[in-house]
C-alpha cells in the first residue's frame, strides 16, 4: 500500500495477516487493529503469536502513527503502526523465519 503521493517510502515489506488485532507485519514493525490506539510516541511492549513457527514474538516498540477511524481509500481499519526500537537477536531470527514462511511466492 503506498501513501497518497504514490511512492512507498517502506524499508521492510509487509506481510498481510489474518489476525483480529495484527492487520500486517514486517521486520520493522506491525500495524495493530485498535478502536483505541495508543498516541503516537508511546512505548509498548509487544507479544504476537506466530502461528507457522508456534512461538511467541517479543519486542519494545514505539506508535508511530495512529487511525482513529477506518480509511475508506486504503481499507485500513483504525488502529496503529509501530516501529519495533528493540528486539533480541532470538526474537529477531524467529520473525525472519516466520516472514519467509508466510510470504507469499513472488508472481510472474
Amino acid at each position: 500500500m503506498s501513501p497518497p503521493g504514490g511512492r512507498d517510502n517502506r524499508q521492510y515489506e509487509r506481510v498481510a495477516l489474518e489476525s483480529r488485532n495484527v492487520w500486517n507485519i514486517s521486520e520493522g514493525g506491525a500495524y495493530i487493529i485498535n478502536k483505541n490506539p495508543r498516541s503516537t510516541g508511546s512505548i509498548l511492549q509487544f507479544e504476537y503469536r506466530l502461528e507457522h513457527v508456534n512461538k511467541t514474538f517479543k519486542a519494545l516498540a514505539r506508535v508511530v502513527r495512529t487511525l482513529y477511524r477506518p480509511n475508506p481509500k486504503t481499507g485500513e481499519p483504525a488502529g496503529m503502526a509501530i516501529q519495533f526500537i528493540k528486539i533480541s537477536e532470538k526474537d529477531r531470527e524467529l520473525l525472519q523465519e516466520y516472514l519467509k514462511k508466510t510470504k507469499p511466492p513472488p508472481t510472474g
